[in-house]
């Protein structure tokens, strides 16, 4: 393994969504279980991390005694695709209405995009991968909090720019494996 990371999305599947409290699978490379719906791509610019942050509590003479989260960790993940998934993974299940083709039209899916119409916490999980490197981000427990605009124009893709607050876990599998 290398000590640089290039984290691409793994291209058999790189975001999926799952119950909250969903466990992460065994390693970055174990392929989810049927309980992880495989929710779409991420754009070419990648998924982003912030870390969380908190305040560090002094006493008088300035030891730090505690320190305080202020902030959970937050992914921003572009997801180029538009569909019935990833509608419901932004919006919520209830919140995405679903008819089936007939002879007069094909399949429609609509969600009311209103400020209360949101989606239920969630496990999320991301997967990366650079040469034998496998990599893969998890929160059993994490909230949509924004969707940055989304750009609909005729010269390239709608991005629903998603903001996931939750806490995560990084994973490394290095790909050196004993024979």
């Amino acid at each position: 393994m290398s000590e640089v990371l290039i984290a691409a999305g793994k291209a058999t599947g790189m975001f999926f969504r799952a119950p909250k409290g969903t466990a992460a699978p065994e390693t970055p490379g174990t392929t989810p279980g049927s309980e992880w719906k495989l929710v779409g791509d991420i754009s070419e610019d990648g998924i982003s991390l912030k870390l969380p942050s908190g305040d560090v509590l002094r006493n008088w003479a300035l030891a730090a005694k505690r320190k305080i989260n202020t902030e959970n960790g937050v992914v921003s993940a572009p997801i180029m695709d538009t569909t019935k998934t990833v509608l419901e993974t932004l919006f919520g299940e209830n919140n995405v209405s679903y008819t089936a083709a007939s002879s007069a039209h094909g399949n429609i899916t609509s969600v009311e995009l209103a400020p209360d119409v949101t989606a239920d916490a969630a496990a999320y999980l991301f997967l990366m991968k650079d040469g034998d490197t496998l990599v893969s981000l998890y929160s059993g427990d994490a909230l949509i909090t924004e969707i940055a605009d989304v750009p609909l124009k005729g010269t390239e893709a709608a991005i629903w720019n998603a903001s996931i607050d939750g806490t995560w876990t990084f994973s490394i599998d290095d790909g050196a494996v004993n024979s």
